[in-house]
């Protein structure tokens, strides 16, 4: 993927840092689930293709510290072409990842197909 990325200082550092249209939007299509029984453990690893249509995979503790950071956004499409941020949900002592538009379940996330 190659796309401009603009950057701009922060007032903490003299280090550049991505402005924040700069940052990456990635789909969400598939989850790598654990053996866990609670929701917020049963999510191990999500994953999606490329443009290319290369598949790719991050764990969710990356994918937690990408959101974070501020350097990535990501996002499942429902259908009609509705796009739903994926956001950091707090519970039972574990952040985790969730829809935005999900309670405490990430019941959308655990609803997608496993990672081939």
């Amino acid at each position: 993927m190659s796309a401009e990325r603009r950057v701009f200082p922060t007032a903490e550092s003299n280090s550049p840092r991505p402005a924040p249209s700069a940052q990456l939007g990635i789909r969400v299509d598939c989850i790598v689930r654990t053996d866990r029984v609670s929701p917020h453990h049963r999510i191990r690893a999500v994953g999606g293709r490329t443009r290319d249509g290369d598949p790719w995979r991050l764990s969710e503790e990356a994918v937690i510290e990408a959101i974070d950071n501020e350097r990535a956004t990501f996002y499942l499409e429902l259908p009609l072409g509705h796009r739903v941020d994926i956001v950091v949900g707090q519970g039972l002592g574990k952040r985790y990842l969730k829809a935005e538009m999900d309670g405490e379940s990430p019941d959308r996330l655990l609803a997608l197909p496993d990672c081939g």
